[in-house]
């Protein structure tokens, strides 16, 4: 099945240092094409622990329950790929306005915005 941008779907997302894995919930940001392709997707992971947002890097959902998430919840700058089959659940999707957001802030992580476009500058 392929994926849209935007989807929220529960998987169990690795911790960086590979140790394990935690299911939770997480956005799709690959293309339909790429995952045709590859056969897996490309995540970013969602937590509620909102107290530990980091202004430039991470973003708090707007319109969280429109995406079928019950708490307050950040989308944190952190990137996996993993195969569609391990999708367990699709929660929702993100509205346009989160969606754009998310792309701000992975563009200005990954280094493709050439200036902070409002964003402020890492500490």
């Amino acid at each position: 099945m392929a994926w849209a941008r935007g989807d929220v779907v529960l998987i169990p997302f690795p911790y960086s240092d590979l140790s394990a894995t935690k299911t939770r919930p997480t956005i799709v940001i690959s293309t339909p094409a790429y995952q045709v392709a590859r056969r897996e997707l490309l995540l970013v992971y969602l937590t509620s622990q909102v107290s530990q947002i980091h202004s430039t890097f991470d973003y708090l959902l707007a319109d969280r329950q429109a995406a079928g998430l019950l708490k307050p919840t950040l989308m944190r700058s952190r990137v996996a790929v993993v195969q569609e089959a391990l999708v367990q659940y699709h929660v929702g999707t993100l509205s346009s306005r989160d969606l754009i957001e998310v792309d701000r802030r992975l563009r200005w992580v990954m280094g493709l915005l050439e200036e902070s476009a409002g964003l402020e500058a890492p500490r």
